[in-house]
């Protein structure tokens, strides 16, 4: 039964004391119940960042991930438009799955929108693993995910920890 003094408070501006505090009570939880998440915490997730710069040092392109659980998590990839279609972005994930094999990842997943880019990430092996019709309204929001294969790079091959890989932009 319901407490008298309890109250409910609806706002439309945030207040991140309180969402912080609801982070951090399902982080507790989480950390009370799954082995993976209590390991993860003291070293976070891992960036995976890769970045395409032109002769000014301006970025260009790149993809923002992290590593953690053996999956790659890639949370964002973009290309400027005068250097889409000319295999940049197949350049930027094979490295970021490269490099992700190398710290021990045995899976890749992303998100995207029907507007976006979900044929080129099944061009590269992603595959849907869910969907939300009508998020946009007309549009769908897609979950993908790759299994990963660890290949011999060969002396040719992106190496695990390179800082830098020059690209002809």
């Amino acid at each position: 039964m319901p407490s008298n003094s309890l109250h409910f408070s609806l706002s439309d501006e945030a207040d991140e004391t309180a969402r912080d505090l609801l982070h951090q009570q399902i982080r507790a939880f989480n950390d009370a119940v799954s082995d993976h998440h209590r390991a993860v915490r003291p070293v976070g997730p891992r960036p995976l960042d890769v970045f395409i710069r032109d002769e000014r040092d301006q970025i260009v392109g790149g993809l923002v991930a992290a590593t953690y659980w053996a999956w790659l998590d890639i949370e964002h990839l973009w290309i400027h438009d005068r250097f889409r279609g000319q295999g940049y972005g197949r350049q930027l994930m094979d490295m970021a799955e490269s490099e992700a094999i190398t710290r021990g990842c045995t899976s890749a997943t992303l998100q995207t929108f029907s507007f976006q880019a979900r044929g080129f990430y099944e061009k590269l092996g992603y595959r849907v693993v869910g969907r939300l019709d009508g998020y946009p309204p007309g549009q769908v929001f897609f979950w993908m995910r790759k299994e990963l294969l660890a290949v011999d790079q060969g002396e040719e091959g992106p190496q695990a920890g390179q800082a830098a890989v020059p690209i002809a932009v």
